[in-house]
């Protein structure tokens, strides 16, 4: 069936292929017997439609389906020979046109995964963070607890002084131009780009007013003020005054359920050397995709690049979603994201081919178990029925898919256990 094999490049190849006819009568038969069993056609009982009649009414048909069965089949055949690994769907270059008792030529292109020469993975240099927990890292903590656990009361009696929010009302005008009036708040004495406005408020009471006048520079947020001065009337709102809770007890059990404020200490050290432990592990293994990447030159097939580039807009477009952006309203331009996104999609691929190779030449394998246990945890964090999600996986590929990642995932402990500290 192969008539010709050409190398266009490493990843690129050719095919060009002939079905025999022979091939495609016995085929060709065997759908018009399933079109013959589903037939409805007045004046014959379902089942019993001669073949010639299914075959007159249902010619198109049948011979579309007769093709889309062949066509892959046959180009797997034809280059089993060959060796190579083809990733994603080959493209039909030409396709003779179907004649009965003919057979039927075609030419197609279609990407290979590359032939990688690994070079030295053992012995990798990285650098190995040393993990500290110090008693300011606590500190700083609980002082973030004591904020988000904060009471706010409004001050009537006294001026705005250091640290408290003023709540206010701002009207904005540029010279010639109509007032925007616009509420907001501040804490007196934070950093701001407008210091300004601290300057002004400072010991206003609540329903007192102040002005000022502001050249904004070329980096100002609003686009409109950038390089023009800007008339500002502020009126103080109300004064609110942060009330933080006493560090005891009663306070470690409201924020952690903790019995006492040492047994809090101690529980917010541990979980900050475990944050600490798992984001230097994944800077680790950051160091390791990036030795490896860097240490192995290939071409990386196209239909890999665009598969994991569209996993990356789709999480994208999720990650937006869960903003409160309205997709189908909001004007994105998607080519300019994607031509963001895809040099980081190449690298991705190019790390997991890599990986691939390692596991295939340590002889990494992964057991229906290991791969089953990733599928229950999976669906557990989903809340789906795990029987589900396997026999969903089972009949789209997704079950070895699941299988080559686990590979990969060990060839990089592999990888990282053997490195080396900078």
């Amino acid at each position: 069936m192969l008539l010709n094999y050409t190398e266009i490049s490493a990843i690129k190849k050719a095919v060009e292929v002939e079905i025999p006819a022979d091939l495609i009568a016995s085929e060709t038969q065997r759908v018009t017997t399933e079109f013959g069993r589903q037939a409805k056609i007045p004046g014959f009982r379902p089942g019993k439609v001669p073949a010639t009649v299914v075959r007159n009414r249902f010619a198109k048909e049948i011979q579309e389906e007769v093709m889309s069965r062949l066509l892959p089949r046959t180009f797997r055949e034809a280059i089993s020979e060959r060796g190579v690994e083809p990733v994603g769907d080959p493209h039909l270059e030409h396709v003779d046109a179907y004649v009965e008792g003919a057979p039927v030529k075609y030419k197609a292109e279609f990407e290979v995964k590359p032939q990688i020469d690994l070079h030295e993975y053992r012995g990798i240099e990285i650098d190995d963070t040393k993990i500290e927990v110090t008693e300011s890292d606590i500190d700083n903590m609980i002082e973030r607890l004591r904020d988000q656990a904060s009471a706010y009361r409004p001050e009537t009696e006294r001026g705005l002084e250091e640290n408290d929010f003023a709540i206010i009302e701002m009207g904005s005008a540029m010279e010639g131009g109509e007032p925007k009036v616009s509420s907001g708040h501040f804490r007196l004495g934070e950093e701001t780009p407008v210091p300004e406005l601290h300057d002004a408020m400072r010991g206003k009471k609540p329903g007192e007013s102040a002005s000022f006048d502001k050249t904004y520079g070329e980096d100002a947020q609003n686009e409109a003020w950038r390089g023009k001065t800007v008339h500002h009337d502020v009126t103080l709102k109300e004064i609110r005054v942060q009330e933080r809770p006493e560090i005891d007890a009663e306070f470690a059990k409201s924020v952690g359920g903790w019995d006492s404020a040492e047994q809090m200490r101690e529980a917010i050290g541990v979980d900050i050397r475990r944050h600490r432990e798992m984001e230097a592990m994944r800077a680790k293994r950051n160091q390791i995709g990036e030795k490896l990447v860097a240490d192995h030159h290939f071409e990386v097939p196209d239909v890999l690049v665009e598969e994991e580039l569209g996993k990356s807009l789709n999480n994208y477009a999720r990650y937006l979603a869960t903003q409160g952006v309205d997709l189908e309203k909001a004007d994105i331009d998607w080519r300019k994201i994607s031509e963001e996104f895809r040099p980081e999609a190449a690298k991705r691929v190019k790390r997991s081919l890599i990986l691939e190779a390692i596991a295939r030449k340590e002889e990494i394998a992964v057991s229906d178990v290991e791969v089953d246990a990733e599928i229950r945890r999976a669906a557990a964090e989903g809340e789906r029925d795990f029987a589900d999600v396997k026999h969903t996986l089972k009949h789209d590929g997704g079950y070895e898919a699941l299988r080559g990642s686990l590979a990969q995932e060990k060839a990089l402990e592999l990888v990282l256990k053997e490195a080396k500290p900078r």
